[in-house]
């Protein structure tokens, strides 16, 4: 894009209900031109995700992996997690952003809605994209109090398109997604027989190590976990739209027994299996 086309700098942060500060949503441009070191073992209280606009530099996550930054490109600064960034600064860097306060977040990132891997990715460059910061920066500015509930959707909205790009083989390691989605649909559906995984990454010509390390990136758990929540997921709709017993549900999941079914539920959930279908 030509320098002509891109926004100028602009920062809104509106805070939510009467938290402090960094119970917040915000979007911004910002110009950071002329400036080397951005952010040093940064640890942050909000979750952000900043879009390059113009210039370059280098991410540096807590694990010390390191990713070359360009516009286009998006990276994250998760809370708590220490990160660098390192700008070129003759390479006049402008970012745009959005900034979600913990509050908002936390249930997010627990429902994998938003994510902390991988923390850097190409969007790609787009006129549209920019334009949908830029419509938001204002819109924010101009809310009213009773705005600002929609607004935190428009906001986690943005970050969520922008993260869907994981699996469109711009970021580290994502070249396994279609792989990744036939084995999410073989553990939901086939409840009641043993997958042998090592198998299957033959058959999709997969790499099981690699295979393993993206599962857990993309679904927030190792096979095993994923196939035990997806259970529940299941658990939880029979109990709520029929009146089969707890002991022809726990035989329909592949359970061994309705004791073994109603242990493992009570430990995800919280409550038995009665007691919840009672609420």
């Amino acid at each position: 894009m030509e320098d002509s086309n891109l926004p100028p700098p602009r920062v809104v942060y509106r805070t939510m209900g009467t938290g402090p500060s960094w119970q917040r949503i915000g979007c911004g441009v910002m110009d950071k031109s002329g400036i080397a070191n951005d952010q040093r073992d940064f640890r942050q209280r909000t979750w952000s995700l900043i879009y390059v606009l113009r210039g370059i530099g280098v991410y540096t996550d807590h694990l010390g992996r390191r990713w070359p930054l360009a516009p286009g490109w998006c990276f994250v600064r998760v809370p708590s997690l220490p990160h660098t960034t390192t700008l070129d600064p003759a390479s006049r860097w402008l970012e745009a952003f959005v900034d979600i306060g913990t509050s908002l977040y936390e249930p997010l990132a627990s429902m994998q809605v938003l994510r902390a891997e991988p923390p850097v990715w190409s969007w790609g460059l787009s006129p549209n994209r920019v334009a949908r910061f830029t419509a938001l920066i204002a819109d924010l500015a101009r809310a009213a109090e009773s705005d600002l509930p929609a607004l935190s959707l428009r906001v986690a909205g943005l970050a969520v398109d922008a993260q869907d790009q994981h699996g469109s083989g711009n970021a580290p390691g994502a070249s396994a997604g279609d792989g990744i989605d036939r084995a999410c649909r073989l553990l939901a559906d086939e409840s009641t027989r043993r997958i042998d995984l090592r198998a299957f990454c033959r058959r999709e010509r997969l790499d099981y190590e690699r295979f393993r390390k993206e599962f857990l990136r993309r679904t927030g758990a190792p096979p095993g976990q994923y196939r035990i929540r997806r259970r529940m997921d299941r658990a939880c709709q029979l109990l709520q739209t029929t009146e089969r017993s707890i002991a022809e549900i726990a035989v329909e999941l592949g359970y061994p027994s309705p004791y073994e079914f109603s242990a493992q539920f009570k430990q995800r959930m919280g409550v038995p299996p009665s007691r919840y279908r009672g609420r």
